[in-house]
Formats: C-alpha cells, structure tokens, sequence
C-alpha cells in the first residue's frame, strides 16, 4: 500500500513585527556609563511607542475616544490595526489563512530602521543598539514561546553603532538567545560591503553560522518629497518617486552581490549566506551572467578565483513577489534553488492572506518550483 506523501513545509520568509520593548541586557551592554543608562532607556521607550509620539490631541480623554487603535499594542485586536503585529499568540492564529505553516519574524517601524540615513540626525550612542536589543528580546521569545510556527530574525545596528557593539549584540542574539538569523543593511553608513573595515564582522558572521536577511527601509511618502530614511545608493535621485524600495533595494542588492563574489567575501568567508527581499527577484540572472562577465573581461580586478555566478548560486536567496510573472523566466535560465517568497506583512504591498496562492497558481511554474519557492529553500537556509 502507497503512503501519502509527506506534507509540504511552506515557509513566510517576510513578515514584520513590533512588539512591546523588552529592556533585559541593555544596561549590561549598552557601553556606557551607569549614570546614562536610565536616560538611554526612558529615550528608546519613547522612540518604540507610537502613541507616545502623537503627543497632546491623542493623550487627551477625548483624543483616546477618537483617535486611531495603536496598531502595535501587543494586546490590539480591533480591525483598525493589523492582528498580530506586535502579540505572537494572535500571529500564529492568523497563518491557517495564509498557505503558511511557518513565519520568519522581522523587524518593523522604527526597530527595522537600525541603520541611518544620510540625512538623518545623530541619535547618540547606544539607542539604537537598545532598540536592537530590544526587538531580540522579544522576537526570540516569540520563537520560543510557538518553534514550529515562528522563526525569529533578530537585527543589529549596523552602520548606527560600532562595529564591536554589532559584534557583541550579533553573538549575544544567536547564542544566549537563539534567533536563527540577523538582519542588516546592504551596506555600512553608505561603504559596500567589502571594505576592509567590515572584515571583523564577516568573520564573526561566518563563525555564527546563521542567515544574513538584508532589508532596508523605503523612504517616508511626503507627496512632494520622500525624505531618506536609509543609506541608498542614489539616493539624493529618489526623492520624487517612491522607487526607494524596489529601484533602490534592487540597486543595492545588485552591489551586495558583486561585494560578496568580485569583492572577495565569499572567498575568505565561505559560509556565510544571505537572503535579500523586497526588491523582486527576476533581475538575479542578469546580475549573475553580469558578474560573470566582468569576471572574465578583467579577472585581475577580481579577489575570487571561480565564476560569481557560482558563489551566488550557492550562498544567496532572493524574495520574488507572489505577483512576479518574471520570475518564471528567471527559473527557466538558473533553476529554482535560490527564490523564496514573503508576505510582507502587514505592509500596503502585501498580498496576506494570498501570498502562497499568488504562487500556486502562477502558470509556467511546476510543482517543483512551487515547493522550493514557498518553503523548500529556506528549510534548506534555515537546517529545518
């Protein structure tokens, strides 16, 4: 008698978080005085409560009648804020409409926006490592608390804080409290990731053995300016449009995937992987025949000694969009071992509760790509 086949894993490798701050190891990692620390504490509580930043209309009583439900109240369940965004037990309720059995947790609102931007005024030391800190605590006590549905991706302040302090929250993070992967930016206060300063941190990486998640932050809608909130290349030219995610983390993406193969990365840190999201993923084989042919035109330049297509096909993944009719092509040129998929959640471009759908039903697609894309390569990224 034929046994069933085994259930497929389907893995939202995207979904945002924003739970309530968790201060617990900050005062003992902060680097800074005793005397500071409450100040640095009492600033990043602020900085973590929306509501806290509506001020006077909204602290009033009338205000707290009319104004808009915080929608990241760890307790918030009216539909005027998105279930789930800061409270676990209401996260996994919502995946058995999804498609999905499991959700890579990642940081959302100011938590994701450890990075800087080229205009953005100096927050002094340690705040945004507290935040950092902060959002561990809690997305590793979101994983803790439900491990077959929730798989937490931690951040550290990388380009806002020293590199030591990204070293130190990056090692405190994976092995006290166990996340299964790191998110940073596609590049260092604005330096490609191959400059030499950074090697300490790629060997530290390399050591830890988790995923890299690279995901920057759009810039703010203002009708008439998108004002910078992160360190992208050309971003003084995107300023009109709101292309500062996927132009400009496209852009970025395509100089992280040069840095880690031409720039040497992959060479002397061969184990490190990465998976980058939010920019679509059909553009990977024009960046990867690219490389190449750079490569071959003038390998003198080059501190790698075999093909970047190569070393991309074994160490990234990209997010394709459940709408991307693209990525199919994209499939039929390099196969299907380096696309994933993610809901976004609960940004305006998701497709929740669709997402897995957009992909099921996409045409030219086989089952095989399907159960690589949705769950299948990152079972593989993440050893589930």
């Amino acid at each position: 008698m034929a046994t069933a086949p085994a259930k497929t894993l389907k893995i939202d490798g995207d979904s945002h978080f924003f739970p309530p701050i968790d201060f617990t190891d900050v005062a003992e990692n902060a680097g800074l005085p005793e005397s500071a620390v409450d100040m640095l504490l009492r600033d990043t509580a602020v900085f973590a409560d929306r509501e806290a930043r509506r001020g006077g209309f909204r602290a009033t009583t009338a205000g707290k009648r009319v104004a808009a439900v915080n929608p990241t109240a760890a307790t918030t369940q009216q539909a005027s804020g998105p279930i789930g965004h800061g409270a676990a037990d209401q996260r996994v309720q919502l995946l058995p409409d999804t498609g999905f059995d499991m959700q890579v947790l990642i940081p959302d609102g100011i938590y994701a926006n450890a990075f800087g931007s080229p205009i953005a005024r100096d927050w002094g030391e340690g705040l945004h490592l507290a935040l950092s800190m902060s959002y561990n605590n809690a997305a590793a006590a979101a994983q803790n608390a439900y491990p077959d549905q929730l798989i937490a991706c931690g951040v550290v302040p990388f380009g806002t804080e020293s590199l030591e302090a990204n070293i130190a929250e990056a090692k405190r993070a994976v092995n006290k409290l166990g996340v299964k992967s790191l998110m940073i930016n596609s590049n260092w206060r604005g330096e490609n990731w191959d400059t030499v300063s950074l090697y300490p941190f790629w060997d530290e990486m390399n050591k830890l053995g988790v995923p890299i998640y690279v995901h920057g932050n759009p810039f703010s809608c203002q009708v008439q300016d998108h004002v910078p909130s992160n360190w992208t290349i050309g971003w003084e030219r995107m300023r009109r449009m709101h292309i500062s995610n996927y132009l400009g983390f496209g852009f970025e993406y395509m100089i992280n995937m040069a840095s880690l193969t031409l720039g040497g990365l992959l060479t002397d840190f061969p184990n490190l992987k990465f998976a980058f999201f939010e920019a679509g993923a059909s553009w990977l084989p024009w960046v990867m025949y690219s490389l190449d042919r750079v490569y071959g035109i003038e390998p003198q330049c080059a501190r790698c000694d075999v093909k970047p297509s190569d070393l991309i096909l074994n160490s990234s993944y990209v997010a394709a969009e459940p709408d991307e009719d693209a990525i199919v092509g994209a499939i039929q040129t390099i196969g299907n071992q380096n696309f994933i998929v993610g809901s976004d959640y609960p940004h305006p471009p998701s497709t929740f509760p669709n997402t897995a759908a957009g992909i099921l039903n996409m045409p030219g697609l086989t089952d095989e790509d399907k159960e690589a894309m949705l769950g299948g390569n990152l079972r593989r990224l993440f050893n589930i």
